[in-house]
């Protein structure tokens, strides 16, 4: 017998929580009501661990030619050890130098259908949905699309890692691939040693990141967010004229005279403020772990670590 292995987004190193629907609308679904079949369509033998089903999208077997249209997910299949398996990019796939070397072939909302089919890859990869047209028109050519979406905590980013795994090499070897590139991300930054005490992440329009965002989640591993409470980018951040955080940290493309000059949180700039770049949490990968180390250099430009 043969397990289907339907991947969960919102589950990798517990596969069998209960199903959900998560607000990207991706939907997904619980291993323990996963179908169980003999083989494959017309007792076709398939490679052990697959079929592996990503966020709809069935893999039957894996994957030698993959077209990778979002940076973070190019950089994590090099990481990863499949970056033979890419034979093209997306327009803004950038890193490793090996990435910019391939083909272009535009971006998610508005691919060179013509120059993908012509390249023929297996699967085309996406963290950005692409139109159900472009979807349709792959799929007549026989060329699936696999979209896995922008992670919304550490958690997700780490099944994103088991996604790519389990996508190249089945359910059961790609998981333990996954999880342990995403285990050596996490505990370099678990292990930092850095102390942001209370703090708060201002992001673009100026509204800070809430404990349900990918930038919280990841930051929460050095201190306290002061706008844990809130979800997604909603928090007011008046609110921190009672309490001020700590440390406040601003997206890289926002400037301190930007801030300062702000009718509404200007006040946070008389406060203890460092910058971050955004790519960290834009385009997600194991560039994450060099985060600690700008944030240690920011520190200690400020003053060292909050008491």
């Amino acid at each position: 017998m043969l397990l289907t292995a339907v991947l969960l987004l919102s589950g990798c190193e517990d596969i069998s929580s209960a199903d959900v629907t998560t607000d990207t609308d991706v939907s997904v679904t619980s291993l323990g009501e996963a179908v169980l079949s003999v083989g494959g369509e017309g007792g076709e033998t398939l490679p052990e661990g697959y079929p592996v089903v990503i966020n709809d999208t069935e893999i039957r077997t894996p994957p030698e030619k993959v077209i990778c249209l979002s940076g973070g997910l190019a950089e994590m299949i090099y990481e990863l050890g499949f970056g033979d398996k890419l034979i093209g990019r997306g327009s803004y796939c950038e890193y490793p130098e090996q990435v910019a070397a391939l083909a272009d072939h535009g971006r998610p909302t508005a691919p060179d259908l013509e120059g993908i089919k012509k390249a023929a890859p297996d699967v085309v990869l996406t963290a950005t949905r692409m139109q159900s047209r472009d979807i349709v028109s792959l799929s007549e050519s026989g060329i699936k699309v696999v979209y896995i979406p922008a992670s919304r905590s550490l958690d997700e980013f780490g099944r994103v890692y088991c996604a790519l795994g389990m996508m190249f090499e089945g359910m059961f070897d790609g998981e333990e691939i996954g999880n342990k590139a995403f285990y050596a991300v996490k505990n370099k930054l678990s292990e930092s040693g850095i102390e942001l005490g209370r703090f708060v992440y201002i992001t673009e329009g100026l509204r800070a990141a809430g404990g349900d965002t990918f930038e919280g989640s990841v930051l929460s591993l050095f201190g306290t967010n002061a706008a844990e409470t809130a979800s997604g980018y909603s928090y007011d951040v008046m609110q921190l004229i009672a309490a001020p955080p700590d440390v406040v940290i601003l997206n890289s493309e926002i400037s301190l005279a930007e801030l300062a000059v702000s009718d509404s949180i200007g006040f946070l700039a008389a406060g203890r403020v460092i910058s971050v770049s955004n790519s960290y949490f834009e385009s997600p990968s194991g560039r994450l772990t060099e985060l600690a180390d700008e944030l240690a250099d920011k520190l200690a430009e400020t003053g060292g670590d909050p008491e």
